[in-house]
């Protein structure tokens, strides 16, 4: 069982459970943390992993999910294209240039193929659904961090039946990753499908002003395609903040966390689903999963 964080107090009566689907003929193993079964089934929420694959990071953020009162479900998009035990950040600086290769191989597989990324969502969302602890009454809401961000926007994009769809400094279109460490990787040709957009869903991106891979161009996209599509979006522009800025240090370089921003997108994404889940209490947690205060 993966251990909590030690800034959380124990919490032996969360329920944890593995997952696992198959899609298009790959298989995935998630983690699922739901309140206390006296609670009751509650709301689902998916946690989508950034560009490194599902790693502990991720579970900690479906406890910190449960913690609030919410069913945290942590979806690995990968499977056998980067295997679990490849997907932290080397210590030894000389694995660093494979390891990030492995990487952004693994993701561009994901998302430059939209039909097979949409319909891996899906299945995973379907999956979720059904789990005894959910609250199926609900529709369920998406999280994201960098790729995950991508994948929640790709959501949107072919209709999936979500409430709301949180991006933490996530790009804006899908397949245009244009990381400096991505250079060099083979990009398979794009795959497109139609968009059918949930303008149901209430998007909400938490980005920083300095990160260098969102800039003016791609917002203007963004925000042009969303009004056209009738979706509504809240976009927060955090000041002085990077690429990266809700990732904790141990998760190596890829975390920049800015304590300031991230408190304050974790409240945004809070508030969200107290309009998204009304009557679901949610419950106070001293720290989100990167070890930041959060205001009672």
């Amino acid at each position: 069982m993966h251990p909590s964080p030690t800034f959380w107090p124990p919490a032996p009566d969360l329920r944890r459970d593995e997952v696992r689907v198959s899609h298009a003929g790959r298989e995935y193993l998630g983690h699922l943390v739901a309140p206390p079964r006296e609670a009751g089934p509650r709301p689902l929420v998916l946690v989508i992993h950034n560009y490194q694959g599902l790693k502990f990071f991720d579970v900690d953020v479906a406890e910190y999910l449960a913690r609030v009162g919410y069913v945290g479900l942590a979806i690995d998009m990968y499977g056998d294209l980067l295997p679990p035990e490849e997907r932290i950040f080397p210590s030894d600086a000389r694995a660093v240039p494979n390891f990030q290769k492995r990487c952004f191989e693994a993701m561009v597989a994901v998302d430059h193929d939209f039909p097979d990324f949409r319909g891996l969502l899906q299945t995973w969302l379907a999956a979720g659904r059904a789990h005894e602890s959910v609250d199926a009454s609900y529709s369920a809401a998406a999280i994201g961090y960098c790729f995950g961000g991508v994948a929640v926007l790709e959501a949107v994009r072919g209709g999936l039946d979500l409430s709301a769809v949180v991006s933490f400094h996530g790009l804006l279109q899908t397949g245009e990753d244009p990381s400096p460490e991505s250079a060099g990787v083979k990009r398979p040709e794009l795959k497109r499908c139609e968009n059918s957009y949930n303008t149901g869903t209430v998007v909400l991106i938490e980005n920083g002003a300095n990160d260098h891979l969102v800039g003016d161009t791609s917002m203007k996209r963004f925000f042009t395609e969303m009004d056209g599509a009738g979706v509504q979006w809240i976009f927060h522009h955090h000041a002085q903040t990077p690429h990266g800025f809700a990732l904790p240090a141990t998760l190596g370089p890829p975390g920049r966390l800015h304590e300031a921003s991230d408190r304050r997108s974790t409240m945004s994404m809070l508030s969200v689903f107290r309009e998204v889940f009304p009557g679901v209490v949610q419950n106070t947690v001293a720290c989100n999963a990167a070890g930041t205060s959060i205001p009672t």
